[in-house]
Order: structure tokens, then sequence, then C-alpha cells
């Protein structure tokens, strides 16, 4: 009956923010309930009963938790915005300064500093994706946070794919762009990747092997690409195909055969 109680009270709480408040306030909410029921059941109360008064217990607290809320959600919201503000002032100050100081001091040009501005921008792109990560896994949103996580990883294709080629063929007049985009597709598995050990304990039996399945695949797919640029085979790299799906269909067999085994334990 704990193990439900505590179910009860995660449950209630599942859309506060994880402060240090309403984490004590849950707290101590439920070792309440945990008293009010046992206090009932030595009573002679049925489980039912007991579980009905321990849990009747919020009503009591509903106005004290809503002060601690509304304080502490709008604390925390207070907190990023400041943090942001304040780094996206210092952020973009810094950078000007840094954009005339090599324009006008060590290049004596602005012919192509503009790429300054362009890389700090995506630089920041990433920070104010990852502040709104922050966000919403404070206030334990899990379908906002998933967006968040897949808005950062989009947020890397202009850093790591889109600047160092643009600099290549600015600069050093090297052009990258036909080879470079494969770098979009470890990006995206190195997002499926992290979305699966990060939300593991909160996706299905199903999604979770769509995820695996995606990820090799784009990885065999990466491979394929890369071998065949390099070495021109395309005619006999695509054989990687075919031992990736027969490993993943290996992968699911074993997968399978525990699950039925688990099952048939229980």
């Amino acid at each position: 009956m704990e193990e439900k109680l505590r179910k009860y009270i995660n449950r209630k709480f599942l859309l506060y923010p994880k402060t240090k408040e309403i984490i004590e306030v849950r707290d101590e909410l439920y070792s309440i309930m945990i008293d009010k029921y046992n206090d009932c059941f030595k009573l002679g109360v049925t489980q039912e009963e007991a579980y009905k008064r321990a849990t009747e217990m919020m009503i009591d607290y509903k106005d004290a938790i809503r002060e601690v809320e509304k304080g502490s959600s709008l604390g925390a919201f207070k907190k990023i915005l400041i943090n942001i503000d304040s780094f996206t002032t210092f952020y973009f100050i810094t950078l000007t300064c840094i954009y005339f100081f090599v324009s006008v001091i060590i290049l004596k040009s602005f012919k192509k500093t503009w790429l300054i501005t362009v890389g700090g921008s995506f630089i920041y792109l990433t920070y104010f994706s990852i502040s709104l990560y922050k966000y919403a896994k404070l206030f334990n949103f899990k379908t906002l946070g998933r967006w968040g996580l897949a808005f950062i990883y989009i947020s890397l294709i202009p850093l790591v794919y889109v600047f160092p080629s643009l600099y290549l063929s600015i600069v050093h007049s090297k052009n990258i762009w036909s080879h470079s985009w494969l770098v979009v597709i470890i990006i995206v598995f190195f997002y499926i990747i992290t979305d699966y050990i990060v939300n593991r304990k909160h996706i299905s039996i199903v999604e979770r092997d769509i995820l695996i399945f995606v990820s090799g695949f784009l990885l065999t797919t990466f491979l394929y690409l890369f071998i065949s640029m390099k070495f021109s085979i395309w005619s006999i790299a695509w054989i990687l195909y075919v031992f990736y799906l027969s490993l993943i269909s290996m992968i699911f067999y074993i997968g399978r055969n525990k699950r039925r085994d688990q099952k048939e334990r229980c």
C-alpha cells in the first residue's frame, strides 16, 4: 500500500517543478499520508477506506501546496529568464567587440569577418536550445522535454555542419559541401541514441524497437556513403545493409525470446 501511495503522490506532483521546496512538500505530505493510513488501519479500518482517508489529506494541504508551487514555479521561471537575459546581453556585447577588434585591429578589413557574427549566432542558438530544455525538464514536461532535446541537436546542424563548410568555402576556397552533409546523419543518429537513453523509462517497447532500428539504419547509411565516396565502391558497399539487416533481425529475435521467457516465468 505504501507503494500505491507513493505512486499517487508522484502522480499529483507530476507537473510541479522539481525544486527543493516542492520536493520537500511532496515528501512531507507522503510521510503524513503514510502515518494517516497506518493509524486508520490499526483502528480496524479496511485497507480501501484507510487509503481513501490518507489521500484525503491532499485536500487539507492544497492551499499550502498551491502557495509553494506558485512561489517556486515563478521563482524558477524568473531565474531562468534572468540568466538567459543576462547571458544574452553579455554574449552579444562580447561578440560585437570581438568582431570589431578582429576587423579593425587584426585584419583591417570587414570583408570576411561577418563569419564571426554568423558563427557566434549559431553558438548562441545552441545555448538557447539547452536553456529551453532545462526549463522543460524542471517542470517535468516530458513531451516538451523531448522536443527541447530535438531542438538542441537541430541547433547543432548549423554549428557543426553549416559553419565549418561555409568557413572553408569562404576563407580557404575549399568546397566540402558535397561531403560534409554526412555530419547531419551523425547528428540525427546521436539524437536518437540520446533520446532513447534519457527517455527509455517512458517509451513503449514498439517505440524502443523503432528507435534502435532507425539509429542502426542511419549508422549503416553513414558508413555506406562514407566508404563509397572515399573508395568509389558503390556497387560493393551496399553489402553493409545486408549485414545490418541480419544483425538487427538477430537482435530483435533474441529480445523477443527474452520477453517471452520473462512472461512465462511470471
